[in-house]
């Protein structure tokens, strides 16, 4: 029977296997698009307990120097030198077992990948129940193994040469401070994030007055709430010195590390709604090359592993997480550089949200 004549005399079944072949060649397609946005991902190396043995660790503290302005006269160890524990207690966690928490680390870099402008820690309990989420000041003050002295959290992204990537040294930093080893870290540049924010179709921002930043480059934004494209929602993110403008005169308004803090992780909720909804396959895929192409991993995640990871908690809101903020005191470094001391370690502040056994 010839082709013809088979489609005359039995249409419905040409119509479904045609169907079936179009449908079958096009799940192929975009099986085969989300496939090669895996491969576009940058990987950088992560072993921070390698990296920890590389650089050494000082049990007997004998080899560290004092740091000027910060240890006593008379140091009260026979080598002379003070255990930075004791300088800055509060700077170091109790020791937590990695089977407590999956931990993720998510960092948001400057211009030069050097220097992360945000760092926010997300822990997942083992036993299951809602996450949680802190956001770490860049400058918070603590141990640097790499420079056997304390120094501001970010400086950890420029690694320690020979010995640990700058995702390593920042695992172990943040562990040293917060007594949780870090399973998984992800960053994005500037750049990404805006582009990132674009492929979602804008955030929302709302402000009660005329608000704006020079520093940032957050042009003025009209009081009530506005949809935002990648470029203004990257000033709103990084904005440390906004002003409002009361009666045609534009004044500061105080800001700080943590209202950055509050809107870079109102801007993960956001980001995290939308990553449920896609009008089509061809959307999905955009918004997966546009996170492919933006993000660093480190290399024990595959792309495919932190996806898994991200839609799990897609649509998550404010409420289904557990949050707190890090408590302060501002303090001037032998350097003369401003920096934040913790007021209480981390362990205590995150037992008010979370029941250690």
């Amino acid at each position: 029977m010839s082709l013809i004549r088979y489609t005359v005399f039995h249409p419905f079944r040409v119509f479904a296997i045609v169907l079936i072949g179009a449908l079958t060649g096009l799940g192929a397609f975009y099986t085969y698009k989300i496939q090669s946005t895996f491969e576009m991902v940058a990987i950088e190396l992560f072993d921070p307990a390698e990296a920890r043995d590389a650089i050494g660790t000082i049990p007997d503290f004998s080899d560290l120097v004092d740091e000027p302005g910060v240890v006593d006269p008379e140091p009260p160890t026979e080598s002379g030198v003070r255990d930075p524990r004791e300088v800055f207690p509060t700077a170091f966690g109790e020791p937590i077992e990695d089977a407590v928490f999956d931990s993720y680390l998510l960092l948001g870099t400057d211009a030069s990948g050097f220097l992360a402008d945000a760092i926010i820690l997300a822990l997942q309990p083992a036993t299951g129940g809602s996450p949680i989420m802190v956001s770490l000041p860049r400058d918070l003050y603590v141990w640097n193994l790499c420079k056997n002295r304390f120094s501001r959290l970010n400086e950890g992204l420029g690694g320690c040469p020979d010995k640990a990537s700058g995702a390593e040294l920042m695992a172990i930093m943040v562990e040293d401070y917060t007594g949780i080893p870090v399973d998984h870290l992800a960053r994005v540049n500037f750049g990404g994030f805006a582009r990132i924010v674009d492929t979602m179709g804008g955030i929302r921002v709302c402000v009660d007055r005329p608000t704006r930043d020079l520093l940032s480059h957050l042009e003025p934004l009209e009081p009530g709430c506005h949809t935002v494209d990648g470029e203004v929602a990257l000033a709103w993110v990084r904005s440390r010195h906004p002003e409002e403008l009361f009666d045609d005169e534009w004044r500061s308004v105080g800001g700080s590390d943590f209202g950055r803090q509050t809107r870079q992780q109102d801007v993960l909720f956001q980001l995290a709604a939308k990553a449920a909804r896609f009008s089509s396959p061809n959307a999905l895929v955009d918004r997966l090359s546009a996170v492919a192409s933006s993000v660093r991993l480190d290399s024990e995640w595959t792309f495919g592993q932190a996806i898994s990871v991200g839609w799990r908690y897609r649509g998550i809101t404010k409420d289904e997480v557990r949050r707190f903020t890090i408590e302060v005191d501002d303090y001037r470094s032998p350097e003369g550089a401003a920096v934040l001391v913790p007021e209480r370690t981390f362990t205590d502040q995150l037992a008010e949200v979370y029941e250690l056994e």
